[in-house]
């Protein structure tokens, strides 16, 4: 039992070409019963990785706030505000055995064949494997020195739809039309205008630090925006349709994750940041137990968040991957306000209309999305 995207060998008409604008990767619709099944659960399949996706990231920003408070690396003149930025860039990607757990699970649960590959193809998915893991690694670690040292950081992180609409229009062919620009342009006002209330606000006194977390950030968008699209390029021209999307989703992040987090491990101990750590854990406020808690529970996080970003790239593309998790933002910062009240912020019409152009921004997609599968109910029936 498993997702599948099943490929009609039937030459593509124009009304199916434009039918298939955002919708790479989702099952040809025809007359039949199980076909409707199918893109049900498509459908299905969705909106439970968005959730993930949404899940992971108020989650994630949540947790890392804690972190950062609890820590000190909120306060200007705290000498480990520039620190830490390997272990974060390690945690982010460390939960990797929960996913390979739940692969294990999957696999011995709803399994029906054996899925064998032939050494061209294993060849082929090794070096797919490994490109997202360095980009992984990549990103985590400039996202980290990015946050940490560059006041603009969440400007600069805007740029990432961006980067991801010129990637995917390029390696994925991905078509545009008006709902899908409507759609990135509210998800990135909605990114835009609240990310900079996050809990860490580094200083501004810093100028040669500020410029090297700018140029990290937007280094960190890049390869970002980079592995979402050599995902779906690995879902469309590698991994075989024949298999599972649910363990060849898994089995993707598992595998990225672990190199990624081979390569952080290495980088925590070259760093020397590894002596950081039990200074960290002897000194967190909340106490001992907490500090492990919480940077077990903001790994899990990150992995939800990664798990439901992969699952959209297969059961969509890797644009409307990029606008969940932009979409998520406002309510992610609604979170931050509600659990720390930073800056002596509070809930207002600003915030509010983020949320909404949030919203508005995924509504867009969907409802393109939609579209795109009547097209091609009507073009199957001709």
């Amino acid at each position: 039992m498993g997702l599948h995207t099943d490929e009609s060998p039937d030459q593509i008409t124009q009304e199916e070409e434009e039918a298939n604008i955002g919708v790479e990767n989702q099952p040809r619709a025809t007359t039949s019963i199980p076909q409707v099944i199918k893109t049900r659960n498509w459908w299905i399949c969705l909106f439970v990785c968005s959730g993930l996706v949404v899940t992971g990231r108020v989650l994630a920003t949540l947790l890392l706030n804690f972190y950062f408070i609890q820590t000190g690396r909120d306060v200007c003149d705290d000498p480990k505000q520039f620190k830490g930025t390997w272990l974060q860039s390690f945690i982010q990607n460390a939960a990797f055995p929960f996913t390979a757990l739940l692969l294990l699970l999957w696999r011995s649960l709803f399994s029906t064949h054996r899925e064998t590959q032939s050494s061209s193809s294993f060849v082929k998915l090794f070096l797919l494997y490994v490109s997202l893991g360095v980009l992984f690694a990549a990103y985590s670690q400039l996202y980290a020195i990015g946050r940490t040292h560059c006041v603009f950081f969440f400007w600069i992180f805007t740029t990432q739809l961006i980067f991801t609409s010129i990637f995917t229009a390029i390696i994925n062919k991905h078509k545009f039309n008006r709902w899908i620009i409507l759609s990135i342009v509210l998800s990135g006002i909605a990114t835009g205008i609240t990310s900079s209330d996050d809990a860490y606000y580094p200083c501004e006194g810093e100028g040669g630090k500020m410029g090297y977390g700018a140029w990290c950030g937007l280094f960190g968008t890049v390869a970002f925006s980079l592995s979402l699209c050599i995902m779906q390029l690995g879902f469309q021209k590698v991994i075989p349709n024949t298999n599972s999307r649910v363990s060849a989703v898994m089995l993707m992040q598992t595998n990225a994750s672990m190199i990624a987090t081979l390569i952080c491990l290495v980088g925590l101990f070259i760093s020397g940041e590894f002596k950081d750590i039990k200074e960290d854990f002897e000194t967190f406020n909340k106490g001992k137990p907490l500090y492990v808690l919480s940077l077990i529970g903001l790994s899990l996080a990150w992995q939800v968040m990664s798990l439901g970003l992969v699952g959209l790239v297969c059961l969509a593309s890797s644009l409307f991957s990029n606008v969940v998790s932009f979409s998520a933002s406002p309510l992610a910062n609604i979170f931050v306000v509600l659990a720390f009240s930073f800056m002596d912020d509070d809930i207002d019409w600003f915030k509010g209309g983020a949320l909404l152009a949030g919203i508005l921004g995924f509504a867009s997609y969907i409802y393109s999305l939609y579209k795109a599968t009547k097209k091609r109910e009507i073009a199957s029936q001709k």
